[in-house]
């Protein structure tokens, strides 16, 4: 499954949709709405994880069962123990704080690999992104994301797309690369030309009145349609 997974995501690039409700039911009605579009992730989001667990992962997953899944678990410590939370939710991706302890991120790798899962290491508040997603490639992660956090965007009006110089260098790594804060139609169209596998969109789908229709826009994008 691991190998399967890799060489999609290096060979297409996907919309990553992120359920960040604190209600399941407000989860649901977005992941009905989207269901049927092609190069689509579903990503079950920290707060919709953090308030209904694996039974979250588990209840999403039953109406995508054909559906890259994500838990953003945003590990922070015990990398192994939380890889099995993901797995035991049906998650074929979680996520490590790449500013974490290195033992952290090698207990996520270690157990991910065993259990057939990826890690994603997030660069959220890394400042030197380039050497330490170099550190993070010898620790065995699979994908590195680029994510400027909300708080981030709300205090210095910045999102993922100023960061372009910085996406291009990690990429000579070859790596597989993820992007998110602040995305939309407009600034993925800006961003196309990157090397990035997955470009993560949560309000600009999830609040929109027509989630479908501004997910085919992008996945169309990306398809170069």
């Amino acid at each position: 499954m691991r190998e399967v997974l890799l060489e999609k995501l290096r060979t297409e690039k996907f919309l990553q949709i992120a359920l960040d409700f604190i209600d399941i039911n407000d989860a649901i009605k977005v992941v009905n709405e989207v269901k049927d579009l092609e190069n689509e992730i579903i990503e079950i989001g920290t707060p919709l994880l953090k308030s209904f667990g694996i039974e979250g992962i588990r209840k999403i997953k039953s109406l995508v069962p054909d559906k890259i899944i994500v838990a953003d678990t945003k590990t922070a410590d015990a990398g192994d123990v939380e890889v099995e939370i993901a797995k035991l939710g049906g998650a074929h991706i979680m996520t490590v704080l790449g500013i974490m302890d290195d033992s952290t991120i090698y207990s996520a790798v270690k157990k991910a690999r065993e259990l057939d899962i990826l890690v994603q290491a997030d660069l959220i508040n890394v400042k030197n992104v380039y050497e330490r997603s170099k550190e993070l490639k010898q620790l065995g992660v699979d994908i590195i994301g680029f994510h400027v956090g909300l708080d981030v965007q709300k205090s210095r009006g910045i999102s993922v797309a100023d960061l372009k110089n910085e996406i291009r260098k990690v990429s000579e790594l070859n790596l597989i690369i993820s992007i998110a804060g602040g995305l939309n139609k407009d600034r993925i169209l800006e961003l196309i030309d990157l090397p990035v596998s997955i470009y993560v969109v949560g309000g600009a789908i999830t609040r929109s009145k027509e989630p479908k229709n501004v997910s085919k826009e992008i996945v169309n994008i990306l398809k170069g349609r």
